[in-house]
């Protein structure tokens, strides 16, 4: 009988010896008898009775029996099951004769600690507190979908490291979920151990009077806040509302109303852009209208949630002190104007009662803004770079600043989640947050440009997150603390990579090959190892190999992996990325004139390539004199990465055989089936991606391909023409044909989109698709 169970417990012991022990042998099994009854204190905050629901859910999911529910006033105090016997709780500590019993022991237990014990005559859920029980009734229901009907003997004895747990998920950069999707997604996090989802605003919530702000985005409404509010506190997560104050105001300070507000208001009718949105969105705080709007989202928003609790946000402030508010930077400096913008919204919420907290990247940045900030203010230490260093959490510590520690799944600008790049930047991150007593760790899951990634593309990294923030110092593979055993995923590809930079014949001066790409350690939020190098494999069997292998078994009931290590693979099959094809697009300002500020912002250290290499082909890019020219340059500086179309795409056909297979033979088909769907979709989208990048690239003579190359990496995804076989001409009817088929399966991720999401902004990235569809066609 095995199982696997996330986050790992502290302590597990099976038929009186730990888990670890050589003597702990086999668990033995118990039976859940054919009719059972759960019983929970009534003393237990759980009015609802959520947690006994669970716990009969996946009872009757595993078996097909339905068991019946009771309350129940049981006797506090009482001493705690023998380890070595696991002896139930005396029959006559309750009223109702139940298999199961839920319970309070505060007298014995911390705030959040639980105890479990299975035993022969019946299974025990002691918790310190009302969130103790949820947690040991969250590790119990791993064991049922696992185990069930016979489950195995054992005591856990459970804690975590960390007291806040949470999920950060946008819902404004393109994509708005619906609520069901919403509820779904919660229920995840509770099955994982989280207690806070802060949910991200910019322009998505129907706030009043500002609906040219808001209008065609399907904004959230504040039923549905209420109501999700609701959901979430019945499972024990609190919801933290988290809205644009500062920066990150692209669409407001587009509008007709509120452009006043901004930096550089004579902007506001600039072609709208994926690049220039996460570059150009800063208030104006020199204006008097802008702290009364940073207010007015403050005070309606606040209304609708039950926590004291507000994000402010905050963050990549970049445009402050260089338009509209220069004169008053080059009188105070920006570090003291961004203190006291800052220090004025957080005195704002705490008069009120709420406790404020903020993006810390502009305060580590500038580090003398720490001392200008009120005592109260949580500062959200984000750092996503997969080989982060402690030194930024450090600074914080000594500064006397709390802090929660900010790790990321590595979602955003991709179809497919790198699981590597997740996995280092969340383990070690936990560590450090630990050593340095941050009070909190938090996830975040960002959709940079249009939100084209799919929620359930972060299922994994979301799960990586459960792990280290609960136990971060668990052996995962024998490797002592989670993640030792692997540094940024890129730098382990590069041998793999070798080959095609030898071959690439495409650099501007004509006599040498790009150098090697290597992984970047940038901290910056679009940085580090992503993507990887088309067609190389993923890292070695360590720590995130294993994590991988836990999180099929557990979420999907796949017993072999297969499922999340084939879309881990996948990930390191990138030749043409979500990104380039905004970039290539982007490039254009609108009336076929280069746009310089969308070029400035590329950087090509995001896929792996070196400093060196990146500066170079980045410099080349600004030093172009037209839209053409800045297009091929940026082909150019790819290409070692796009002449791999074809074996990434044979390797990318692979990973979705693989996948499927593996889905096929899981056990718990419901949870593959919700999410299988949208995994091989996104391998699909890849592989399209890839034949996009390969069809500019010959478009632009950057590479020599022959309607052959072409055909070789469109296998299963374009049939065979004997007519498309030799010249130029050919190559343009296969182009055709990939944009054919770019649009096809485009409507099929439209469908995928509306599954868990509303309409939202889905236009804004069918314009890129279409885009590059339409050059393939010229």
């Amino acid at each position: 009988m095995s199982f696997d169970l996330i986050p790992e417990p502290q302590s597990v012991t099976l038929n009186g010896e730990a888990a670890d022990s050589d003597d702990a042998g086999a668990p033995v099994p118990v039976a859940l008898p054919l009719v059972g009854r759960i019983s929970e204190d009534r003393d237990i905050d759980d009015i609802a009775g959520v947690f006994p629901t669970q716990l009969a859910d996946d009872i009757e999911a595993a078996t097909g029996l339905r068991w019946d529910i009771a309350s129940d006033v049981m006797v506090a105090g009482l001493p705690a099951p023998n380890a070595a016997t696991a002896h139930p709780v005396p029959p006559h500590a309750s009223c109702w004769k139940s298999f199961i019993t839920l319970r309070l022991d505060p007298s014995s237990l911390e705030p959040q600690e639980y105890r479990l014990t299975i035993a022969r005559s019946g299974i025990d859920v002691v918790g310190g507190d009302t969130e103790g029980v949820r947690n040991g009734v969250q590790t119990l229901r791993q064991i049922i979908r696992q185990c069930a009907p016979a489950l195995p003997r054992l005591v856990i004895a459970d804690k975590p490291a960390y007291k806040v747990r949470g999920y950060y998920l946008d819902a404004t950069r393109g994509r708005v979920p619906t609520l069901d999707w919403l509820k779904t997604w919660a229920d995840r996090l509770c099955l994982y151990k989280y207690n806070q989802l802060q949910l991200y605003i910019e322009h998505t919530f129907m706030f009043d009077d500002l609906s040219e702000t808001w209008r065609g985005t399907s904004p959230l409404k504040p039923a549905d806040i209420i109501a999700f509010d609701e959901y979430c506190a019945r499972l024990g997560i609190e919801l933290v509302p988290s809205v644009s104050t500062f920066g990150h105001q692209y669409m407001a300070m587009r509008t007709r109303e509120l452009r006043h507000l901004g930096e550089f208001p004579e902007d506001a009718d600039r072609q709208y852009g994926f690049v220039e949105r996460q570059r150009h969105h800063t208030l104006n705080i020199t204006e008097p209208e802008s702290l009364a709007f940073s207010f007015k989202l403050i005070d309606a928003y606040m209304q609708l949630f039950r926590t004291r609790k507000f994000n402010i946000c905050g963050d990549e402030t970049f445009d402050l002190g260089r338009g509209r508010s220069k004169p008053e930077a080059e009188r105070r400096g920006v570090a003291a104007m961004y203190a006291d913008f800052v220090s004025q919204l957080c005195r704002h919420l705490s008069e009120r009662g709420r406790e404020p907290m903020f993006w810390g990247d502009i305060a580590v940045e500038m580090p003398q803004i720490l001392g200008l900030l009120p005592d109260n203010v949580t500062l959200l230490n984000w750092l996503y770079a997969p080989g982060i260093g402690e030194d930024k959490v450090r600074l914080v510590a000594q500064a006397g600043a709390p802090q929660y520690v900010c790790s990321a799944v590595w979602c955003w600008n991709a179809l497919l989640p790198r699981l590597d790049d997740s996995w280092n930047n969340i383990s070690r991150l936990a560590r450090y947050g630990v050593k340095y007593g941050a009070v909190g760790y938090l996830v975040t899951d960002w959709g940079d440009y249009g939100h084209v990634n799919d929620p359930r593309m972060a299922v994994s990294g979301m799960i990586f997150g459960a792990q280290c923030a609960w136990n971060p110092m668990a052996h995962i593979q024998g490797e002592a603390g989670c993640g030792d055993g692997e540094e940024g995923s890129a730098a382990g590809y590069a041998d793999a990579a070798a080959d095609a930079v030898r071959e690439n014949k495409a650099a501007a001066d004509g006599d040498s090959p790009a150098p090697l790409p290597s992984s970047s350690e940038s901290d910056d939020y679009t940085g580090g190892a992503a993507d990887a190098i088309a067609g190389a494999p993923a890292g070695g069997d360590g720590s995130c190999a294993e994590m991988c292998r836990r999180v099929a078994e557990v979420e999907y009931g796949d017993r072999s992996g297969g499922i999340v290590e084939a879309l881990r693979d996948a990930a390191c099959r990138v030749a043409f990325s979500w990104d380039d094809m905004v970039w290539y697009c982007e490039l254009d300002e609108g009336d076929g004139r280069m746009n310089r500020d969308a070029a400035s912002a590329m950087h090509l250290g995001v896929h792996g390539f070196s400093g060196e290499y990146g500066r170079e082909w980045e410099a080349r890019l600004l030093g172009s004199t037209d839209l053409d020219e800045a297009r091929r340059t940026m082909l150019q500086g790819l290409s070692p990465h796009i002449v791999r179309a074809a074996e990434a795409n044979e390797a990318l056909l692979c990973d979705a055989m693989r996948l499927g297979a593996a889905a096929g033979r899981a056990s718990r088909l419901g949870a593959a089936r919700r999410d299988v769907p949208a995994m091989l979709a996104a391998i699909e989208g890849q592989r399209w991606f890839n034949l996009v990048g390969l069809c500019l690239a010959r478009r632009h003579d950057v590479i020599t391909v022959d309607a052959g190359d072409i055909a070789r990496a469109s296998a299963g995804l374009i049939e065979p023409d004997a007519g498309s076989s030799a010249g130029p001409e050919a190559v343009q009817y296969v182009s055709i044909r990939v944009a054919r088929g770019l649009e096809r399966w485009f409507e099929t991720y439209c469908d995928l989109w509306r599954s868990v999401s509303a309409e939202s902004e889905l236009a804004r990235i069918a314009s890129i698709v279409w885009r590059c569809a339409d050059a393939l066609r010229s």
